[in-house]
């Protein structure tokens, strides 16, 4: 087992026995807690490149650009629920569904940097897309 010595952080591999000293600083371990220390296993080495190569992948096909998550649940909001009247379920999740459709092609279309200066452009490509969703 390998512990670390809590008094000056080497590492010491031990078997279990009475009285044992760090080999560095030669202090004991006496009413000292241990755990093991959890190393990063193969698979979740594996599921850590993946999501990391997926992230850059994103970034590099412009994915990365999303708009601030307050502003793309405005928009969202506002899109569902613009009317204000009240919709049965199946309504509201179809027209949630073209809503998310709508805002994923209009933030490719139309940067945040854009939106910022100017929001009224970025309603003409989100109907469109609203339409072509649908």
């Amino acid at each position: 087992m390998f512990i670390e010595c809590p008094h000056c952080q080497h590492d010491n591999e031990i078997e279990f026995a009475e009285n044992i000293l760090c080999k560095k600083c030669e202090k004991d371990y006496k009413g000292v807690k241990f755990s093991k220390r959890k190393f990063i296993t193969g698979t979740a080495m594996i599921l850590l490149t993946y999501v990391g190569v997926h992230t850059l992948n994103d970034e590099v096909k412009g994915y990365g650009d999303r708009y601030p998550i307050a502003v793309e649940y405005a928009l969202l909001d506002s899109c569902i629920n613009g009317s204000k009247n009240s919709i049965s379920q199946s309504r509201y999740l179809s027209k949630r569904d073209v809503c998310l459709c709508a805002l994923k092609g209009a933030q490719e279309d139309y940067p945040y940097s854009d939106y910022k200066d100017d929001a009224k452009g970025f309603v003409s490509i989100f109907r469109r897309y609203a339409n072509s969703c649908r």
